[in-house]
């Protein structure tokens, strides 16, 4: 035995070499591969050594990959000023400068480059595509890639056919019961399944490319028309603090996707793009997969589709215009009304069909009936036809708009917070609320580790459009963005009636100013059992109270919150009221 050879058995040397015979010899016999079905079987004798190689390193650590392993934890350190610090901006003002993150440009350009690269090979190679790269190249990295890139397709098919028909089984809960669901459900992915592998034998997946490239332009274009939004995320890196808008960022997310997935379609379908693949191909299962899965990107960017749709319809920044419920006697004076109130923009429902909660009751009566000047009359209001063309009968119908809206806006919140009281906890915390938001349909709690003191904040309770309407949610956005309040913190122990006191005091700071001024802490002033404060959030501006506790937020977000806290006493002034004189002892003259 040579000398030293004990000690490089011992020190792994004896694996070292065999895993090095192994790839020697899989890069040998890749060469005369014809096909990805023979690449397969030496994917997976390649995967057996690498599990081998780890659980041997496991159980007797490897000199060379722990060098290995420790250079690289060396090289990651120097990427630590990539990281950015992550924000909300729900201010706006004054505005910070509108940048996108480098990694965002940096995997756009890497894509395009991919998608570019694959493509000239299949040109140039239409037979083995970019499949060259093993045969001319390292056969080992081929099978890294091409293992990858079959993940990657099995989890784009598991999501192209778990999407939809979870959202299938949503829809038929909601319509009907469970053995008539499962068998239409049943019969719906047969058919669905049939379809795509009719699709993707037949049809070439040429045309969902170029659905994608479509779908990449009017991405771009949305992109570049929204550069301004009510919310943002603020992000800080060495270049400095910026904001991206919120629904600019899903832009781009959505845009780096479908480039994904545009490259996944040229990598794995490039030689059979736009017509039958050929007899003799090198990549046929790869090709297979990438058409499956292909024909499922439809699915997905419908069921995304609408989901945007229905956010968009939920949106609390919209606005949208309130409806008269109209009843009479005369169904020409009804249609009359009708066309009347269409033409002020509002929508206008007729007898025979029911009213709806929210909507504002009239009844068409002959004009000696009328109760347009009435002070306060019962509802439905009685008008006749001439009264909806005076001004102040729709400024009146308006404001019973807005009564209604309230009374929806406070028994839906109710409704929330008898929800949210089975998740206090025993150490106490907060709760916090923002239905005004579109991006935020959940309540939230948080709670402070009384070992830690850390911060702990999860969504509970209901989502908001069940409990809230949405034309209350809209309104509850237009009184809260005009009185300058982002988010509600409610202490445990206030109970929903001194947050109805609250609310009701920000309507009323909107009706008298009209929408002008922002709220205060004075303006809170001497109500019973609970203290307001009002804060701006911003960097290097956090909360901080002696007798109150601080909420835990992100340390970037400007975010001017509303404190809702129990009254510990001991810092508000008194409140002197005026002295009444009609009590005091006043001089008198006697004759």
């Amino acid at each position: 035995m040579w000398p030293g050879t004990r000690r490089f058995l011992e020190g792994g040397g004896g694996h070292t070499l065999a895993l090095g015979g192994f790839l020697l010899t899989l890069e040998i016999l890749g060469r005369f591969s014809p096909s990805d079905f023979q690449d397969s079987l030496a994917l997976l004798a390649f995967s057996v050594a690498m599990i081998a190689l780890l659980v041997r390193h496991r159980r007797m650590p490897l000199p060379w990959l722990k060098r290995l392993q420790q250079r690289v934890g060396r090289y990651s350190g120097r990427w630590q000023h990539l990281q950015y610090g992550l924000g909300l901006d729900l201010r706006g003002e004054p505005p910070l400068p509108l940048r996108v993150p480098r990694w965002m440009l940096l995997l756009s350009t890497g894509l395009i480059l991919w998608g570019g690269v694959v493509a000239l090979l299949w040109y140039l190679a239409p037979d083995q595509g970019w499949r060259v790269l093993g045969l001319y190249g390292s056969y080992t990295v081929y099978l890294v890639l091409l293992g990858s890139l079959w993940l990657v397709l099995l989890a784009v098919t598991f999501c192209g056919v778990y999407v939809p028909v979870s959202l299938l089984d949503r829809l038929l809960k909601q319509r009907l019961g469970d053995p008539d669901r499962r068998g239409v459900e049943l019969a719906a992915v047969v058919a669905y399944a049939v379809l795509i592998s009719f699709l993707a034998w037949e049809v070439p997946p040429g045309w969902v490319l170029l659905a994608n490239l479509v779908l990449i332009v009017v991405t771009v274009g949305a992109i570049v028309m929204l550069r301004r939004d009510e919310a943002a995320v603020v992000w800080s890196s060495r270049q400095g603090i910026a904001a991206l808008p919120l629904r600019q960022l899903l832009g781009w997310m959505a845009l780096l996707t479908l480039m994904v997935t545009a490259d996944l379609v040229v990598t794995a379908c490039g030689g059979r793009l736009w017509g039958p693949p050929a007899v003799q191909q090198a990549l046929p299962l790869t090709g297979l997969l990438g058409a499956v899965a292909a024909w499922l990107l439809p699915g997905l960017w419908s069921v995304v589709f609408l989901f945007y749709r229905l956010s968009r319809r939920q949106d609390p920044a919209r606005r949208t215009p309130p409806t008269i419920h109209i009843s009479g006697e005369d169904p020409i004076s009804l249609a009359r009304a009708a066309w009347l109130i269409r033409g002020w923009g509002w929508f206008a429902r007729c007898q025979p069909a029911p009213r709806r909660p929210g909507d504002v009751p009239i009844r068409i009566v002959p004009p000696e009936q009328s109760q347009a000047t009435e002070f306060d009359p019962p509802w439905p209001l009685h008008l006749a036809l001439q009264d909806l063309d005076n001004p102040l009968v729709r400024d009146r119908l308006g404001r019973r708009d807005v009564i209604l809206l309230r009374r929806q806006l406070f028994h839906g919140l109710h409704k929330l917070f008898k929800r949210l009281a089975p998740f206090k906890g025993p150490n106490g915390g907060t709760f916090w609320i923002a239905p005004q938001w579109w991006f935020i349909d959940y309540a939230g709690r948080e709670e402070i580790d009384p070992h830690t003191e850390d911060g702990r904040a999860v969504f509970v309770g209901p989502p908001y459009h069940a409990v809230l309407p949405v034309r209350a949610r809209q309104h509850l956005h237009e009184v809260l963005r005009a009185t300058q309040i982002d988010i509600i913190f409610v202490e445990d122990g206030v109970s929903f009636k001194h947050v109805e006191r609250v609310l009701r005091i920000l309507t009323e700071l909107y009706d008298v100013h009209g929408g002008q001024r922002r709220a205060e802490d004075i303006h809170f002033r001497g109500l019973p059992k609970v203290r307001v404060l009002i804060h701006d959030y911003a960097p290097g501006n956090p909360f901080s109270h002696e007798l109150y506790p601080e909420p835990k937020y992100f340390d970037l977000s400007r975010v001017r919150a509303l404190h809702i806290f129990k009254d510990r006493g001991g810092e508000e002034e008194p409140v002197v009221p005026p002295h009444d004189f009609s009590y005091s002892p006043a001089p008198t003259m006697t004759v």
